[in-house]
């Protein structure tokens, strides 16, 4: 048992040493004794409750911080990691924080406690930003093509304003990907990323997504009401997707919230201002829409501030061959499966396709290649039936042959001439130009190498027809 002056002493070494460190810490931080008398506030506490460092020391944690748990926890020297209190400033305005409690003990004595305080604004700002992060990059989208190339590049341009920006394109084409690779390169990127499929959600909830409300705004609403999605969006970007169904009532208040950047929520009377980028995105040709009255012609000027389309893979076929490898690699890694390879039957056979789901569909047809194919080798029979079907009028003996490997299913090399590849090579060299880096690329979109295009062009008596 050590005398009275001994702990005396040793709990003010251990004040002494408590007041360097929190001197250089970045939030609120208070020290009390064992019955909660304030005995020291690092710099940060004295801003935010606007009191000297004399007037809370001399008061009791009470006096200052609403929390029923806080002085029964110091009391008993237990820790606390996270408790919801009020912190009363000078002039008796409440604000939200966080309190954490770390006991100290003096020869196994309770001495007092550390509290640490962080605004529950900034606490729930930190969980907004790790729930709504983005996942892709103007790095992981995928093509060379000159029109994906420049779409790239005139969304990066861009990327660094606020101004609202209109995504047009088909379904599966990859809006939201450039969505969110615009906000990752914005001056927003440190904040929130929050989206919306205005066509997921049934109307009658669709406001209060958007907009939150207060409690009891209606029946079965959150005790404490709920913020909408332009609340957490606050300093990031809100992504509107599938705009052009969105019901008319609710894009006359959208549009006024675009105008005046405040909201109300739904069973409120506060206006509450926003702080967000909005990029909208649609599938729909929402000038037809206009004429028919289904869409407001005055929303549509404001979101088409800058106008962004996305084309469709059929537009952008030289993108293909990347496309499939970059997926291929993914679902080996992904699913656990094995690299396999590609014959020029097959590939061809997905050159022809049409892709009417687009980015969406082709990366579903590999995934499905992936799981079923048990060889090495990914043949025409490989595929889904709706890509097996294609020309099979035109080409019968593709259906008729028994599923093996032919000739025409080695990877990469077309080891016969016929008509159909005749017409394959050529399309790849007109699409490409005639100059060797052309022919490199018609190559490379073939899946073989360049001096098997030199070969077949010999055998066709083209190579003279597209030399320089």
């Amino acid at each position: 048992m050590q005398p009275p002056e001994k702990l005396d002493e040793e709990k003010k070494r251990l004040l002494q040493e408590v007041e360097v460190l929190l001197s250089m810490v970045p939030v609120p931080v208070v020290v009390t004794d064992a019955s909660g008398n304030i005995l020291h506030a690092n710099a940060v506490a004295e801003s935010v409750w606007k009191r000297s460092q004399i007037t809370l020391t001399n008061k009791h944690i009470r006096d200052v911080v609403e929390g029923e748990e806080i002085e029964a926890l110091i009391e008993q020297g237990k820790p606390a990691q996270k408790i919801s209190v009020r912190i009363k400033d000078a002039a008796n305005f409440l604000h939200m924080y966080e309190c954490r409690i770390r006991p100290l003990f003096v020869y196994r004595k309770v001495a007092g406690a550390v509290l640490q305080f962080t605004s529950a604004q900034h606490a729930e700002h930190k969980e907004r930003i790790r729930k709504h992060t983005v996942r892709y990059t103007f790095s992981d989208i995928r093509g060379n093509s000159d029109i994906i190339a420049s779409l790239k590049s005139q969304s990066a341009h861009i990327a660094p304003t606020d101004s609202t920006i209109l995504i047009r394109g088909e379904s599966g084409t990859g809006k939201e990907v450039f969505a969110q690779a615009i906000h990752a390169t914005s001056t927003r990127k440190d904040g929130p990323f929050v989206a919306l499929n205005c066509a997921a959600i049934p109307e009658s909830l669709l406001e209060s997504e958007l907009f939150g409300y207060e409690e009891g705004s209606f029946t079965g609403a959150k005790k404490g009401g709920k913020e909408g999605r332009f609340e957490m969006a606050r300093g990031g970007t809100l992504f509107l997707d599938e705009i052009g169904d969105m019901p008319l009532f609710l894009q006359a208040k959208l549009l006024r919230v675009l105008q005046e950047r405040r909201i109300e929520r739904i069973g409120g009377t506060d206006t509450i201002p926003i702080d967000v980028r909005v990029i909208a995105a649609t599938h729909k040709n929402l000038e037809a829409m206009i004429a028919d009255g289904r869409f407001r012609e005055d929303l549509y000027f404001r979101l088409n501030v800058i106008p962004l389309y996305v084309p469709p893979l059929r537009n952008r076929k030289e993108d293909l061959y990347d496309l499939i490898h970059y997926f291929m690699k993914k679902c080996s890694t992904r699913l656990g499966k094995e690299q396999k390879r590609l014959s020029s039957q097959a590939l061809k056979r997905l050159y022809d396709y049409h892709w009417p789901g687009n980015i969406r569909e082709l990366e579903n047809v590999v995934e499905y290649i992936m799981n079923l194919e048990i060889g090495e080798l990914i043949t025409v029979t490989s595929l889904p039936s709706s890509l097996r079907k294609i020309d099979e009028e035109a080409m019968p003996e593709l259906t008729k042959k028994p599923p093996t490997e032919t000739a025409h299913d080695k990877p990469y090399e077309i080891s016969t001439i016929n008509e159909k590849e005749t017409e394959l090579i050529l399309q790849a060299l007109q699409r490409f130009e005639k100059s060797t880096e052309g022919k490199k690329k018609a190559a490379a979109s073939l899946g073989i190498s360049l001096s098997t295009l030199y070969r077949r062009l010999q055998k066709l008596r083209y190579e003279k027809k597209f030399s320089k």
